[in-house]
């Protein structure tokens, strides 16, 4: 995978940071996981990133996806 589509492909892009926390909030509010803002460097738009010790997700390796819990350092 590129850089470009690890950061921004598959994302839903917002126009402002109020907008983007806005549905942050809600998300949680739905008992989602805790995200937060960040600008992409790519198409200068506002994305949701989980929140650091938040994100579960699937890392691709030769054996097939494995389970990642990412925690805080």
């Amino acid at each position: 995978m590129t850089e470009y589509e690890i950061a921004c492909l598959g994302k839903t892009r917002f126009t402002s940071r109020s907008a983007g926390r806005r549905r942050a909030r809600q998300i949680r509010g739905e008992g989602g996981p805790r995200f937060h803002t960040y600008r992409c460097p790519f198409c200068h738009g506002v994305h949701l990133a989980h929140q650091l010790g938040h994100a579960t997700y699937l890392r691709d390796t030769p054996y097939g996806p494995t389970l990642i819990q990412e925690y805080a350092t």
